[in-house]
């Protein structure tokens, strides 16, 4: 399944390393890790206001999505994942 971004773009759910809220990048630590991220072109940045950054295996992503939007997202990804492997069973 995929997880719908914003903007018309959409992740790989199982990707998704982590979903954070836009005040992160307040902190230099992140900040100095967004830094080097653009550097080497890893950074997407949708349109609209930035509300929260999700992180992949290979990209980031700032989405005006809010986290806990995204957060609901990921978990009913999760959520649909268990059930398929339940019938396999």
């Amino acid at each position: 399944m995929f997880l719908h971004l914003g903007a018309e773009v959409s992740v790989y759910g199982g990707d998704i390393i982590g979903i954070f809220d836009y005040r992160l990048s307040e902190f230099d630590s992140f900040k100095e890790f967004l830094t080097f991220s653009e550097w080497n072109s890893q950074v997407v940045i949708l349109e609209g206001k930035t509300k929260s950054i999700v992180i992949t295996d290979g990209k980031i992503f700032l989405t005006p999505v809010s986290r806990a939007t995204l957060v609901r997202r990921w978990e009913n990804y999760i959520a649909l994942g268990n059930r398929v492997l339940s019938r396999a069973d």
